[in-house]
This record gives C-alpha cells, sequence and structure tokens, in this order.
C-alpha cells in the first residue's frame, strides 16, 4: 500500500480521535458550575482575608467596598451563592446602585439563571447616565442570554493555515532498508522527501432542544482538505458527520452529565481519487464530577469501504471494521493552567490480515494563558504543550516486505503551540512538532518535524 494511502487512513483517524479528544463541551451543556480559582496556601490566605470582611461586614452592615471585596473573594473559591446574598443585601443600603446590579446579574448568568440575570442587567442600565464601557457589558451579556435560551444554536470554527514538513510522505531517510532480510536500496521517490501544503479544517456543531428537559438533538461535521505543493499524491479531502440525541443523566440522579448516541458517516478523497466510505454509530458519556474536572469517555464502531484507484490500486484490501475506545479528562488547575490528557485504543479489522492492527495511545499537555504583552486589554494568549506516544501491532507479515513476521510501530511525538488573538472570535496560532517512529520493517521507520501558521474564526 502506498505511503498516501496509508496518510489518509491516519488524516482521518486523527481528525475523529482529535475531534473526541478536543471536545471540551459535552453533549448536553451541564448545569453551571463556577471553579475554584485558588488552592492550597492560597486558599487558606483567601479563606482567612474572607472571614475578617466577614466580620466587619456584620459590624458595618452598609461597607460597601467590603462587601465587594467580599463577594469577590468568594467568587474565587467557588461559592458564588454566597456572593449573591452579599450584593443582594447591600441592595438594602444601595437600591438601584448600577454596579451592584451589573455584578448581581455576571453572577446569575454564570450560574445559568438567566432570567433573573436579564432582570439585573436590564435595571442596571435603566439610569439617565450608565457609562458606555457598563452599557457595552451588559449588552453582550444580554446576548448571550438570548443565545442560550435559543432552543436551536450553532457553532463552530474553521481554520486555514499553511504547513511545513521535513518528512511530509512519511518515509525513510536511509536509501538502504532490508526486505525479507536482504539489503535493498530505494529509489529517490521512495525516500522520505520534505513539503509544504495549504490546508483548511472546519469543526460546526448543531443542536436543537427537545420537549423533554435537557435533553438534546446533536449534528456534529468535520471537514478536512489539504494541498500540497509538490506531492501532489498527498493531496486530501475528508469529511465526518455525527448525528444523534444525547440525553441529560439527571433524571437518573447523575448531576452534571449526559448520553449521548449517534450514527456516524465519513468519506475520504485521496488525490483527487475517492479513497473510502465509512459508516457507523457510537456512544459518549460525559460528566463534570466538580467544577474544576471535566470527563469524557465513548465508544464506536465504523465499517469502512475502500476503492482502488490509480493512485491507490490495492486500498480494497484495507475493507473492513474498527471499533474505538477513547476517552479525554480536562483539570482547571488556576485560572490561568488547564492539564488535558487523552487516551485510545482501537481495532482494525481488514481484508487482508497484515493491514488488520491494534492501536493504542496517549496524548497529555498543559494550557496556560497570560495576558497579551503587545496590550493587556485585548484577550489572553495562549501556549499549549503536548507530548504523547502510541502502538501499532499488526496480525500477520507482510508478504512483500517480511514474511516470518508482523509489523510492530512505535510512536513518540512532542508539540506545542502559541494562540494569539486579534479578537475573541478570531486568532491566529503557530504550531510546532517533531514525530518519531520506530518499526522492525524498516520501511515504517522516519522522523518528521512540522511548522504550521494558520487563523481561526469562531461563531
Amino acid at each position: 500500500m502506498s505511503n498516501a494511502a496509508r496518510i489518509a487512513v491516519l488524516a482521518l483517524a486523527a481528525l475523529t480521535a482529535g475531534h473526541a479528544f478536543a471536545q471540551t463541551k459535552p453533549a448536553v451543556a451541564p448545569k453551571r458550575v463556577v471553579p475554584a480559582q485558588v488552592e492550597g496556601a492560597a486558599m487558606q490566605q483567601v479563606q482567612a482575608r474572607r472571614q475578617v470582611l466577614f466580620q466587619a461586614m456584620l459590624a458595618k452592615p452598609d461597607d460597601l467596598d467590603a462587601a465587594f471585596e467580599y463577594a469577590a473573594l468568594s467568587v474565587k473559591v467557588g461559592d458564588i451563592e454566597a456572593a449573591i446574598s452579599t450584593l443582594e443585601r447591600m441592595l438594602i443600603f444601595a437600591p438601584g446602585l448600577p454596579r451592584l446590579q451589573l455584578e448581581l446579574g455576571v453572577l446569575y448568568y454564570r450560574l445559568a439563571a438567566y432570567e433573573t440575570a436579564r432582570g439585573y442587567f436590564e435595571a442596571a442600565i435603566q439610569g439617565p447616565e450608565v457609562p458606555p464601557e457598563v452599557r457595552s457589558k451588559v449588552e453582550q451579556f444580554l446576548a448571550g442570554i438570548d443565545q442560550a435560551q435559543d432552543p436551536t444554536r450553532f457553532t463552530g470554527q474553521i481554520r486555514a493555515g499553511i504547513r511545513y514538513q521535513t518528512n511530509a510522505n512519511r518515509s525513510p531517510v536511509d536509501s538502504v532498508i532490508f526486505l525479507d532480510g536482504l539489503p535493498f536500496t530505494l529509489d529517490a521517490d521512495a525516500l522520505g522527501s520534505p513539503d509544504g501544503n495549504v490546508y483548511a479544517t472546519g469543526v460546526f456543531h448543531w443542536s436543537h432542544d427537545l420537549p423533554s428537559q435537557g435533553d438534546t438533538l446533536e449534528i456534529d461535521l468535520l471537514t478536512y482538505g489539504s494541498k500540497q505543493f509538490e506531492l501532489d499524491d498527498l493531496d486530501v479531502a475528508l469529511a465526518e458527520l455525527i448525528v444523534g440525541p444525547a440525553f441529560d443523566m439527571g433524571r437518573f440522579g447523575i448531576d452534571n452529565a449526559a448520553l449521548g448516541v449517534y450514527g456516524i458517516g465519513s468519506g475520504v478523497f485521496l488525490a483527487d481519487d475517492f479513497y473510502s466510505a465509512g459508516i457507523g454509530a457510537g456512544t459518549r458519556f460525559v460528566i463534570r464530577p466538580n467544577p474544576a474536572t471535566y470527563l469524557m469517555a465513548a465508544l464506536e464502531y465504523r465499517h469502512k469501504d475502500y476503492h482502488d484507484s490509480e493512485s491507490s490500486p490495492t486500498a480494497s484490501l484495507r475493507d473492513g471494521d474498527e471499533v474505538r475506545t477513547f476517552g479525554t479528562a480536562t483539570y482547571i488547575l488556576s485560572p490561568s493552567t488547564v492539564l488535558y490528557g487523552n487516551a485510545y485504543l482501537q481495532r482494525v479489522w481488514a481484508d487482508a490480515d497484515y493491514l488488520s492492527y491494534l492501536e493504542g495511545g496517549f496524548t497529555v499537555g498543559p494550557r496556560y494563558s497570560f495576558a497579551s504583552p503587545v496590550d493587556s486589554s485585548k484577550p489572553a494568549w495562549t501556549v499549549a504543550l503536548n507530548t504523547g506516544a502510541l502502538f501499532r501491532n499488526f496480525d500477520d507479515p507482510d508478504p512483500m516486505i517480511d514474511p516470518t513476521q508482523a509489523e510492530k510501530d512505535w510512536e513518540a511525538f512532542i508539540g506545542g503551540g502559541l494562540t494569539i488573538p486579534f479578537r475573541p472570535d478570531v486568532a491566529l496560532i503557530t504550531e510546532l512538532e517533531y514525530r518519531y517512529v520506530d518499526s522492525n520493517y524498516d520501511t515504517r521507520k522516519y522522523d518528521n518535524f512540522s511548522i504550521s501558521l494558520s487563523v481561526a474564526k469562531s461563531f
């Protein structure tokens, strides 16, 4: 099988796995939770300061400065209800104060109590001399409430960029390899070649609230396309559609959780030829066991039908089925730092046993956000680092390479990226990755360094 066809298979797997791993919004949005923003010694200091402020408010109930500070610290430790009760009590001493109404609106919004939040927001801009920045902030929140209460929602991200790779065709760099124990010299076309490409991706999510409380119908569309500068046989275009209902698990006493079931359809074009089609089904469970933690686990089945073409004359040998289980976890370590990890295990059965395999892998890393060094009033920049590894063990030997032993591959990678927002919905993203692949088949050994620059638009 050509390296181009192999890359197409890996590209679709990476796209679908990447979607599952990157998905931070569960199939059903759980009740809004507010994470604690301080821990350890800092938490003890904040709690001690809260106690001092509480005593100050008891001694002087109309002390607005103490009340505002107490409310702000309460939000930091995740006690948003205490912040609300404090500010509402202050309305007795300062009725109609826009600052109080705005802060209360924000807190109720964070609890997803949208109608109460709307009331405070509208009251905050009733006065004749409302500062422009306050009015602008309130209008943004009111727009957010309208969107959250709309039974039909559509979100997505499109991203386009340019990428350079030192080994774009993922081929050996040594010209002499061993096939069936004998040395063999590869021609130049079979060696690893550097190349660049332009690419575009899209992730689109549509949901509609069903009559039963908390349940939704959801549609996800994932697309990817790339055009090489020189290696045209690596041009790829693919898409996957996921459709199905998601059920709020609160009916079973499991809060902040959802269970989704869905159908899957996919298609891949390689070098302008139709390469494969897939159909399947899956189920996904998501839960937030506490405000700082998000967990997702899924199980999916797909049947794949491959089509022979001039660029992939033996693709149909891959016809068969695959089962994939995967999961992801994120943990909010602090307001600026998030830890994440994912893992998967996949079993593929193909018509040709030497193309059937078991594969598994993991990725871990942190994301860190910091104030823009150019303009601190602009959205924060984000650095993301990741490292991981995977293995791939094939069932039978490939008779064209080594009739005595089946292929076994090991991969390790490390990468990172920097996201620079121009606006809350538009960002410049640059990414680096180094990947090393070892194998008992010399034809599969390679390493590759890639660098990319792209622009992402969210909506």
